[in-house]
């Protein structure tokens, strides 16, 4: 049956090509938040306040950018569907953007190097939005099957990782031969030329097959959106809070270069983390037809709390190779975690279809992005916030540095950013959820109703023939 919530949609080369998509955006991203910072203040030399006023300035922006562009995506009408067109026309100059970004203007007036910094940030963080929210938005179209979707998102978030590492790869690689600043203009310009080709390859292949809604979407339409649909703001509020969680990433480099005093230590431990955090989700589709994504959620973010507590207990005085194992363990939940939010998100547009008759994917996932931007900033903000408090008295300017000793205090401090703090604050994210009530019985109930309802719309499109 066309409109059955159990056929199979999805070919092998709709993941494999969705998956590239994925890779690529998450290449410019992962570039982006790793590198700009160091970028901007060791190779520009701007002052680190005038960056950080610039970061802040962007996401005021963004929480104006994101929705907007959610609610164009959601009145748009297309032979191509309502996501793809800016996948396909946004790629090539979110491309070029990635490789203006780390021009090393170097030899250009202080005023010019700022400007050019807002500028190239800004068009990055527009073409960025263009590109990122309908690629998020994407699965949530390309099939009715819960299953699926799940596997889908799973599947690209696993690759996404990759390309989200592939920075760090070609940094460590080229670190080798060139400078710092020729360094991030090689990877920017790698990354650059080959991000558009997968991009656009995966939106050509991928088909949308959940029609939008009739009714024409109005952009207030996508503001009262995050106020009236509960379970959306129940799930966007949980997921703002994972910021916390964030905190284990951001201090490795602090944790390597003032505590194992080995800055080459960085990708041991970025490397592990990730592979975990990957593992977790390849599981996660198999995890979600025994457990609901509530309580996917809740099980996942115990279990990392609990496993950094006990690197914690453990110490930052043994051997960096026993703390590397253990970070191991903790980061594998991550994967989960990174995955779930996005079914979650999901789950509450098929519960507003089917309370509404209307579906604002566009909406849904640039909020979505312009979450996960808002909680970027509160992690970078909370994590100077807490070097300050701890006497961090040497600011990281560079991966090579050979940059003395901490005050005793200092390390431990690092280390309790690295470990314990983002344990007990992370399960401040649980809370929300209180209000989240879309369990797996629920679901099953609305998208059998949706299911019967979309069932005259497939057969309509197919010309009563399945694809």
């Amino acid at each position: 049956m066309e409109g059955s919530v159990n056929k199979k949609y999805l070919r092998k080369r709709d993941y494999i090509t969705f998956s590239m998509a994925r890779f690529a955006a998450s290449a410019i991203s992962g570039l982006a938040q790793g590198y700009l910072l160091i970028f901007y203040t060791s190779v520009l030399g701007i002052e680190p306040i005038t960056v950080g006023v610039m970061f802040l300035i962007s996401k005021i922006f963004d929480g104006l950018n994101d929705p907007v562009m959610g609610t164009i995506v959601d009145k748009t009408r297309s032979r191509w569907g309502k996501m793809r067109p800016y996948i396909i026309f946004g790629s090539i100059p979110f491309g070029i953007i990635a490789i203006m970004l780390f021009l090393p203007v170097t030899s250009m007036p202080s005023s010019f190097k700022v400007f050019y910094m807002y500028f190239t940030y800004f068009c990055y963080d527009i073409f960025g939005t263009m590109v990122g929210v309908p690629l998020d938005g994407l699965p949530a179209l390309v099939s009715p099957n819960s299953d699926e979707r799940a596997k889908l998102i799973s599947v690209s978030r696993v690759v996404g990782s990759v390309g989200d590492q592939s920075a760090l790869v070609l940094f460590s690689l080229f670190m080798m031969f060139l400078k710092l600043k020729y360094t991030l203009m090689s990877i920017g310009i790698v990354i650059g030329v080959l991000a558009p080709v997968f991009l656009i390859l995966g939106a050509v292949n991928v088909k949308e097959r959940i029609p939008p809604s009739e009714e024409n979407i109005k952009i207030a339409d996508g503001f009262r959106y995050l106020f009236r649909n509960k379970q959306f703001l129940s799930m966007i509020c949980s997921n703002l809070l994972t910021f916390f969680r964030n905190l284990v990433s951001a201090s490795i480099v602090y944790v390597v270069t003032y505590i194992y005093f080995n800055g080459s230590l960085n990708i041991a431990f970025a490397l592990p983390g990730a592979v975990a955090s990957m593992l977790g989700m390849l599981f996660t589709p198999k995890l979600k037809r025994k457990l609901d994504s509530k309580q996917l959620f809740i099980l996942a973010t115990v279990f990392h709390s609990v496993a950094l507590a006990i690197v914690f207990i453990v110490g930052y005085e043994v051997h960096w190779i026993i703390t590397s194992l253990l970070m191991f363990f903790a980061m594998l939940p991550v994967g989960i975690l990174n995955v779930v939010p996005h079914l979650m998100a999901i789950d509450t547009l098929d519960y507003w279809e089917d309370k509404t008759g209307k579906r604002q994917e566009g909406v849904c996932f640039a909020v979505m992005s312009l979450r996960s931007k808002v909680s970027s900033a509160f992690k970078d903000f909370f994590l100077s916030w807490l070097l300050s408090f701890f006497l961090f008295a040497v600011p990281l300017t560079s991966i090579t540095d050979h940059s003395p000793m901490q005050y005793r205090f200092t390390q431990k401090g690092i280390f309790m950013i690295f470990t314990i703090i983002p344990a007990v604050l992370n399960l401040v994210s649980i809370v929300p959820l209180i209000f989240y009530k879309l369990d797996k019985k629920t679901m099953g109930e609305i998208n059998l109703r949706l299911s019967e309802k979309r069932k005259a719309s497939f057969e309509a499109a197919s010309g009563g023939q399945n694809e």
